[in-house]
């Protein structure tokens, strides 16, 4: 065998050992991987069983709060758990004001669209993997790792049925500046979101003249959606300008005397939920996280709240209400916007 000949076989065999060493090496690595997804959850439950405690923040009813968290209570037992209810602005207000004092107490939190961009600044926002999302749409989870969309908020407006009958219902946003409504419909009086809503459906320009001419109504501003859908049940105002749909379909359920209007389009928000930066108990916090964004926890939220979630695999009855509705999502791109709308919302109606 001459010398040339030699050194080819040579190189062809030290080039099918380097094949054989590669793959082996892939599949090595890719057993690792997959071995470390596999213990994932061990080695979360490890760290939060020295933890010993949740802290979750929300805005959504005691209730609602209390049997979501008594479902991950279930699955983990060796957690206590707490949560903190206010409404968005009080309880942004809240995250702020303890980290400028150095003072961390929430493990997870939900907000809201407008919040994001000042949480991110603040560094307020733990930037995380979120495994079990990665089959969602792209609306429902930042692109960075910091929040994932706990649900989806269809809005509409809704009235009263004993006070309006259905003849004489607003049949979309625009018919809300009728002044036979004058004094008669409320609004919640942290409606940044909504704002940022309608800006995502019209445009800022249109909306901003749009909410002029709506303050000549003199809406009623209340405080809390779930206050809100409270009192126009019991007939305290006629019609509700910002609603959250699965709020109409429970209380329907129920016997009360409301209805929603088909609007076009209905406005739909995700629920953004994060992992706070700084949580005293960051191991239960990932365990939180990765339970409610599991098709279990998902389906368990839905059993409890009876509100749209993003998981794919959860069949929702409210989701079926709306399919055959125009629907425009908030992109989170507008949530850049969010102190803009805060502003507008405050300057036109807080006088």
């Amino acid at each position: 065998m001459t010398k040339l000949a030699s050194l080819l076989l040579a190189l062809l065999v030290a080039t099918a050992l380097m094949g054989i060493l590669l793959s082996g090496s892939i599949y090595a690595s890719m057993a690792s991987s997959q071995e470390t997804m596999a213990q994932r959850e061990t080695r979360l439950i490890e760290g939060a069983k020295k933890e010993g405690k949740l802290v979750h923040w929300s805005s959504s009813p005691a209730k609602e709060t209390e049997q979501l968290l008594a479902k991950f209570r279930q699955k983990y037992p060796f957690l206590k758990t707490e949560y903190w209810r206010a409404g968005s602005a009080d309880r942004h207000q809240k995250f702020l004001s303890e980290a400028r004092a150095g003072v961390y107490n929430a493990d997870v939190s939900v907000t809201d669209l407008e919040y994001l961009l000042e949480l991110k600044k603040a560094r307020l926002m733990k930037k995380h993997d979120w495994p079990n999302t990665k089959g969602w749409s792209p609306n429902y989870r930042d692109s960075d790792g910091y929040w994932v969309a706990r649900n989806i908020l269809p809005v509409v407006i809704a009235y009263n049925t004993t006070l309006v009958s259905a003849a004489e219902a607003p049949k979309g946003w625009k018919n809300l500046l009728d002044p036979k409504w004058k004094g008669t419909l409320s609004i919640d009086k942290d409606a940044g979101d909504w704002v940022l809503m309608l800006w995502a459906a019209w445009g800022k320009e249109e909306v901003v003249s749009y909410l002029r001419q709506l303050s000549k109504n003199n809406p009623i501003l209340g405080s809390g959606v779930t206050a809100q859908a409270q009192m126009l049940a019991a007939g305290a105002f006629k019609i509700d300008a910002r609603m959250n749909l699965n709020f109409i379909l429970e209380y329907q359920e129920k016997g009360a005397p409301l209805e929603w209007v088909r609007s076009d389009p209905v406005l739909a928000k995700g629920t953004p939920m994060f992992i706070a930066e700084h949580a005293p108990h960051p191991n239960a916090a990932m365990l939180f996280a990765d339970w409610l964004t599991s098709l279990e926890g998902q389906q368990g939220y839905y059993d409890i709240s009876r509100r749209v979630v993003p998981h794919p695999g959860v069949r929702s009855r409210l989701a079926d209400a709306i399919k055959t509705l125009k629907v425009v999502f908030t992109p989170a791109e507008l949530a850049v916007h969010g102190n803009e709308a805060n502003k507008i919302f405050q300057e036109i109606f807080w006088k």
